[in-house]
């Protein structure tokens, strides 16, 4: 496997793992004045698990075999049922920190399919962090 293509593994791995990704999953509180916002931090989450997808497709045609990645850290479990709005604070971090992981790992490829795949998946997660800073305000 090349260096190329450890990173890409290794962008998979964490990514599936992300908090924003736990949060698709978990049941966050949200009555009825924050229901429209627990959809859309849902739909955003879909939306960077499509283009982890289409990572996870190169590198099948690349003939890469994925790891089981594991589970959720346990520590997002503290997050269950907590209200959704109390959350965003916490996306933001996450996806501020999952936006710095993803630029350093872009910078160290060449150009190519990989970086393509990659680089649509920071400018997906750098859109989703300008929306949940503006959602909390």
């Amino acid at each position: 496997m090349t260096g190329c293509n450890k990173t890409l593994v290794e962008v998979y791995r964490r990514e599936s793992l992300s908090f924003l990704q736990y949060v698709r999953q978990a049941t966050p509180y949200a009555g009825a004045k924050d229901k429209p916002l627990l959809d859309r931090v849902r739909e955003m989450a879909q939306s960077e698990l499509t283009e982890i997808e289409k990572l996870v497709d190169y590198l099948d045609r690349s003939r890469v075999t994925l790891p089981h990645i594991g589970a959720f850290p346990s520590e997002f479990t503290n997050y269950n049922f907590v209200a959704i709005r109390n959350l965003v604070p916490l996306l933001i971090a996450d996806e501020s920190r999952g936006l710095k992981e993803l630029e350093r790992d872009a910078g160290s490829m060449t150009s190519g399919e990989a970086r393509e795949r990659l680089e649509k998946l920071i400018e997906t997660k750098r859109t989703h962090l300008g929306e949940l800073q503006k959602l909390a305000m």
